[in-house]
């Protein structure tokens, strides 16, 4: 694919990278068709060591780009077509630097259905549109001046009332797609406009939980201010309740600034003979046309924004989660909680393969305790098993109770039982994925199964489950969805390929998000693997049917073979280096088993300046990192975490008490924290820290521990606040809920409320013979 030269340059500029890498990275992605986890993590030397963050910014910057110019020729084929493309009208589109521009050029010509304006242009009357834009003579010369040149009975124009209204008609429409005016209103809108939300008459029969808008019945906020990433949240609040038709969200700017600007753009002359119906020709324009078309725009680009906004979030969140430290390969029993159906067990071993199942019911009505505590003890001797990862969903707590209280392995510490996010196992349990893992499973079983698998490596089993459907964002299924699925995508592409993956275990699910693999080719390894026991080399990935030299180039490096043939399969270091490597091995007359596990082996090879210029800094300074690993997994060893145990429920909970908790969610407002009951507490972003801290995500990271104070609880709605502060203000244990979308105390209200635009009426017509014009 050959690169547009001007895309190039556009994209170097919005991304204020130099031309040269860019050039470089768009080779890599578009000509050499390589994926962005592999040119981050073995291109280093061509990009100048960029992160996934830039190559990413540098190619969506390339598409939209490209996408703005298959829309600039699209209109002007178009109007071509139509035969309307004046010199003037093609020199506008094809300086047009926004999409927004192009798409005002474009409006006059979108509708199939001939407009009043264009009308009266093909009757002939744009010349007496002219006229009354400059006329300063007196009104009685009009009527003669129309009778003499601008009837057209075969056009529908028979009166001199006729030819005036079209006249209008035409100035109207030109005021209305006038760019210049439009782009300057535009601007003009993200300064100081307002959106306003209330709530609607009808709320209560349209939405029977319009309540939960309350805190939008009587908003505004400046449009300049909610387009900021800390602020979006309430846009997609708002937006919300108006499709749920509790709200009616509005925006609004001065009528008289916008007419008054048209004024001067088209008629900045007070002695102009028809000035005050012009003046209502202007607010026509204004009202009918331009600020409709400005409303939908601003909410469209506010969605936009505010998807932006919480599509970031989200993969934040995700990549978090993703990697938050993993138990490894141990034994686990997984618990999927319940009452009367009981609590669902599985038992996984270390490499993660499914050993059995069954269910205990230490719970009423069946209250078999003792039974149910043999029956783990059993299963714990044998098993070997290590840990019991128990779902936080329903009755989590009380199960993780008995297990503490019942089982002595626990009691002894010898088995940790420990309470985990459940979140998508259910999502999971009922997917094909699951259904083609264990087709003889009920779906709590394999609920449980996941639970298990998600303790030992959450990165291995979470990708199985649809990203958006884990549970740490927010507003997921209200934000454009091709956009938020392509973006947490990239998160877990990107997770998957930082850690690495055993080729030898790793599911097909896992596979398919390695570098250049993708869901078929990942089903063909799996399949080659079980037909021949397994791979004991990289190399032997070119075997597997459709796994070309090219896909080879892009996975082999992530994909790690330990106790294989070739040591260095069990690394990072890509298979393209290894000459290299067994070269140097070979003039230092060692090997590259010691290279591997000999430091002064390794720190010989450090000190070769000759072979670092060979080979260059960033691939040099990447293979020394993989050789010094101790674990070729980036991630952090889990340690155990501990709830309070004098707490089960919300009503167990203590105004001004300190509990232990974690981080389940951030979003624009504040963090969402798990401190062991079913209900999670919300720490406003302003009650994080004693210091100010205006994003919540730079402060906290999802899967992080706390410790956090009681500050409110509201039993009636099940919300909790929660505070990190030393001098938290304390409220009571009743109702009032402060966190959520509430104004914060130091947000100041909007200062320039105005009324909205109301339909103006022609007054004091021109003369008693147009008395009948409306425009």
């Amino acid at each position: 694919m050959a690169l547009d030269s001007q895309a190039v340059i556009f994209t170097a500029q919005e991304t204020a990278i130099n031309v040269k890498p860019v050039m470089s990275v768009l080779q890599l992605l578009l000509e050499e068709q390589c994926t962005v986890p592999f040119i981050a993590r073995y291109r280093k030397e061509v990009t100048g060591g960029m992160d996934e963050t830039q190559i990413r910014q540098i190619q969506e910057s390339y598409e939209n780009y490209i996408e703005r110019e298959k829309r600039r020729e699209f209109i002007l084929d178009a109007i071509k077509k139509m035969e309307l493309l004046t010199p003037d009208l093609e020199k506008k589109i094809k300086a047009a630097e926004t999409i927004n521009i192009l798409e005002d050029l474009y409006a006059p010509f979108k509708s199939k259905k001939k407009s009043k304006g264009m009308m009266a242009i093909e009757a002939g009357l744009e010349p007496l549109a002219n006229l009354l834009l400059e006329m300063t003579t007196p009104k009685e010369d009009l009527k003669k001046i129309i009778s003499e040149k601008f009837l057209n009975p075969e056009k529908k124009i028979k009166t001199a009332e006729e030819a005036f209204t079209g006249a209008f008609d035409i100035i109207i429409e030109r005021m209305a797609h006038d760019t210049e005016t439009k782009e300057i209103l535009r601007k003009d809108y993200w300064t100081s406009a307002l959106l306003k939300s209330s709530k609607r008459d009808k709320a209560e029969e349209e939405d029977k939980d319009f309540m939960k808008y309350k805190d939008y019945f009587e908003f505004s906020q400046k449009i300049s201010e909610l387009k900021e990433a800390k602020a979006t949240h309430r846009f997609l609040a708002m937006r919300r309740g108006m499709t749920s038709k509790a709200l009616k969200v509005d925006v609004e700017y001065p009528e008289e600034a916008a007419t008054g600007l048209l004024k001067k753009q088209f008629f900045n002359n007070d002695k102009l003979t028809f000035v005050k119906e012009l003046e209502v020709a202007a607010k026509k324009a204004y009202i009918n046309y331009i600020h409709p078309s400005l409303d939908l725009e601003v909410k469209s680009e506010l969605k936009k924004l505010s998807d932006e906004a919480a599509i970031d979030v989200f993969g934040i969140n995700l990549k978090n989660l993703l990697l938050q430290p993993y138990l490894g390969p141990k034994s686990v029993i997984g618990v999927d909680p319940g009452i009367r159906t009981g609590c669902k067990i599985a038992i996984v071993d270390n490499t993660g393969k499914f050993l059995g199942d069954c269910v205990i019911y230490p719970h009423e009505p069946q209250l078999k305790v003792k039974e149910s505590a043999t029956i783990l003890s059993a299963i714990i001797e044998q098993f070997n098993v290590h840990h019991i990862a128990i779902g936080n969903g329903t009755f989590g707590r009380e199960t993780l109770a008995f297990i503490q209280e019942n089982v002595k392995a626990v009691k002894d510490g010898k088995v940790q039982a420990t309470m985990i996010s459940e979140a998508g196992a259910s999502v999971y349990s009922a997917s094909e994925t699951a259904k083609e893992e264990f087709p003889d499973k009920d779906v709590t079983v394999r609920g449980a199964i996941s639970i298990a698998r998600r303790f030992q490596d959450p990165l291995a089993e979470l990708v199985k489950i649809d990203p958006k459907s884990i549970g740490v964002g927010q507003y997921q299924h209200d934000v454009n969805q091709a956009r938020l699925k392509k973006s947490l995508e990239g998160v877990v592409e990107s997770c998957v390929n930082f850690v690495g993956v055993d080729l030898n275990t790793a599911s097909a699910p896992l596979l398919s998000y390695v570098s250049g693999i993708g869901p078929t080719l990942a089903q063909n390894v799996v399949k080659f693997r079980e037909q021949t026991g397994g791979f004991k080399t990289r190399g032997e990935l070119l075997k597997v049917p459709r796994f070309s030299a090219k896909v080879f180039e892009q996975a082999a490096g992530f994909l790690r073979i330990y106790k294989g043939v070739e040591p260095l399969d069990a690394t990072f270091i890509h298979p393209e280096r290894y000459e290299m490597l067994k070269s140097w091995t070979q003039k230092n007359g060692t090997s590259l088993d010691d290279l591997i596990t000999n430091k002064e082996t390794i720190l010989k090879l450090e000190k070769d300046s000759a072979f670092k210029n060979e080979i260059g800094e960033f691939t040099f300074n990447d293979i020394i990192k993989s050789l010094r690993a101790p674990s070729q997994d980036p991630r952090t060893e889990f340690k155990s975490f501990e709830y309070r145990k004098d707490i089960s429920k919300i009503t167990d909970l203590k105004i001004g008490e300190w509990y232990p908790g974690i981080v389940t969610n951030i979003t624009q407002f504040g963090a969402f924290v798990d401190i062991g009951i079913k209900e999670n507490g919300l720490l406003h972003v302003s009650q994080i820290s004693d210091s100010f801290v205006e994003n919540a995500l730079t402060a906290l990271k999802v899967g992080q521990e706390l410790k956090v104070q009681v500050t409110e609880v509201d039993f009636t709605r099940g919300r909790i606040s929660l505070s990190c502060k030393k001098g938290a203000e304390l409220g009571a244990a009743t109702g009032s809920y402060s966190g959520g979308q509430k104004r914060s105390n130091n947000q100041s209200k909007p200062q320039n409320n105005f009324n909205g635009p109301k339909q103006p009426e022609f007054k004091n017509n021109a003369f008693s013979a147009l008395k009948n014009f409306k425009a």
